[in-house]
């Protein structure tokens, strides 16, 4: 089942690398958006820029995140290798769990903080 999981989060991963450059250009863009929105406009003008500009951010960089980290996933390791090349391929596919465990956390602290900004984006327009 741990070979599996990991297997799938490659699989959605290598499906996903041709939208990487996609993913580059957006957290690009999100960046001049949000920064105009800082610095160009003042107060609730740049408000209008800047938090969606950092919710496009934020989920831009997650999902180049997911996609480089998970793209190449070691194979596990064979029965006929060496104990310590086991080893090593063993803790490596173990820190690609640790990793997957934190893309987890990460994933559900960027839907926290993207309702944060999204409620106070829409707080601030209403009248």
């Amino acid at each position: 089942m741990a070979a599996a999981m990991l297997n799938r989060l490659q699989q959605i991963a290598r499906y996903l690398l041709p939208v990487r450059r996609i993913l580059i250009g957006l957290a690009a863009f999100a960046s001049l958006v949000a920064g105009i929105g800082l610095f160009a406009f003042a107060d609730k003008d740049g408000d209008a820029l800047l938090m969606p500009g950092l919710i496009l951010l934020l989920w831009a960089v997650t999902g180049l995140i997911f996609v480089d980290l998970f793209a190449h996933v070691p194979h596990p390791p064979e029965p006929t290798w060496e104990p310590m090349r086991r080893r090593l391929r063993t803790l490596w596919r173990g820190l690609h769990w640790l990793l997957a465990a934190g893309f987890v956390i990460l994933s559900l602290l960027a839907v926290d903080v993207s309702l944060h900004i999204a409620d106070a984006w829409l707080e601030d327009r209403s009248p």
